[in-house]
């Protein structure tokens, strides 16, 4: 893995969705990787750090459509997400994707290797309770 901080969109692997959501700003972009979290995981497959990424950076755009950014939502995003309206629905799906990674991941297990996982999982905690 390349770049990666403890915020959700200091990685590679988000930073990849969101020019690719910039590109293409639909609900139908978001739910895409947070549908890919949750089929692997009720398939018992492993969440690899590359679809952990983009699901959370999925999330916390779904997070901003709702008027809850984070600290650090890109600003670049601003001008996508304008035209767009979540549903109750893919709400759901980010908090439950969410909760997955945090509970069992690639990204998981190597912050949890780091020594210090409490300000990722922090951030992943606030972004649920964004989620609501």
């Amino acid at each position: 893995m390349g770049t990666w901080g403890n915020r959700n969109f200091e990685n590679d692997s988000a930073m990849d969705f969101v020019a690719d959501f910039i590109d293409n700003p639909s609900l139908e972009s978001l739910e895409e990787p947070l549908t890919t979290v949750m089929s692997l995981s009720e398939e018992e497959e492993y969440i690899e750090v590359d679809e952990a990424g983009a699901a959370l950076a999925a999330a916390e755009i779904v997070a901003a459509i709702l008027a809850k950014p984070s600290v650090d939502f890109p600003s670049t995003l601003r001008a996508a997400i304008a035209p767009l309206h979540s549903s109750v629905s893919l709400q759901k799906l980010a908090r439950k994707a969410v909760k997955q990674i945090l509970k069992e991941s690639e990204l998981q297990e190597l912050f949890a290797e780091s020594g210090e996982p409490s300000d990722w999982q922090d951030v992943q905690k606030d972004l649920i309770e964004r989620l609501k």
